[in-house]
């Protein structure tokens, strides 16, 4: 039986994802929800796309939240266990903390593709925010999170810093990337000359530790994927068909 609450589908209301032609799992980013990934889902029409939705935010804000990084990457593969099955490729991505989120995972699935967004290699290259509600505050605007633009500072501290503070611990608690096992995975690297807390470098530096196959460089800030949807969306498209391809050949 599918659960969609670990896992929400992100496709037009009456479209089996059996029809679809690969998958893409969705993490976001620190303080985000699956809801994020629609205008994504949308650019790719022929792919079943999931956002991962962990408890205690977006629509699971009343469930008591997940903090720790074994006890998210288990719901989630057994989300991935319980879907229907999709014959075709399975792509990762994470933006921000949700890449790191995005490695962890791909080194226990062995995904075809892990697109890794707006997030250092190191410990280092992360921009910590402080914990009290004005730095978090300042932090959300820092970035120009997506749906802040028009909100008051009271309605950001109720509604956007507990899942925020929970990802936060969350990825406090996540080992390093170079702590995680090898993954095999080929990688897009996406990144934006314009970040304010991640500079390109920092994201770049990934080549060390994983297969890069493609560095997708985006104007905009932090939030420069969720700006460019049509051009992510055919750089994933574009590294699966040479997946397919390629795996089409090992087979002849």
């Amino acid at each position: 039986m599918t659960d969609d609450s670990w896992l929400q589908p992100l496709r037009a209301p009456g479209v089996d994802a059996t029809e679809h032609r690969a998958r893409l799992v969705c993490w976001p980013h620190a303080g985000g929800s699956a809801a994020a990934f629609h205008s994504l889902a949308g650019a790719l029409p022929g792919v079943d796309v999931r956002a991962v939705q962990l408890p205690g935010r977006g629509v699971r804000m009343a469930e008591e939240p997940v903090l720790a990084p074994g006890q998210a990457l288990a719901g989630v593969l057994r989300a991935l266990a319980g879907l229907p099955t999709v014959d075709g490729p399975l792509a990762l991505l994470g933006h921000s903390m949700g890449a790191a989120m995005a490695h962890a995972l791909a080194a226990r699935i062995d995904p075809d593709l892990l697109v890794l967004s707006a997030w250092p290699a190191t410990d280092r290259g992360a921009h910590r925010p402080g914990r009290t509600p004005s730095e978090l505050v300042d932090f959300v605007r820092l970035l120009d999170s997506p749906g802040t633009d028009d909100l008051e500072e009271s309605d950001v501290i109720d509604y956007l810093l507990p899942p925020l503070r929970a990802d936060l611990a969350l990825g406090d608690a996540l080992e390093p990337p170079r702590t995680v096992p090898q993954v095999k995975a080929p990688v897009l690297l996406v990144y934006s000359d314009d970040d304010p807390a991640i500079p390109p470098a920092d994201v770049l530096a990934w080549s060390e530790l994983v297969d890069v196959r493609q560095r997708l460089r985006l104007p905009g800030g932090h939030f420069a994927l969720f700006h460019e949807t049509h051009t992510v969306a055919a750089a994933i498209e574009s590294l699966l068909g040479e997946g397919r391809a390629a795996k089409a050949g090992d087979l002849r």
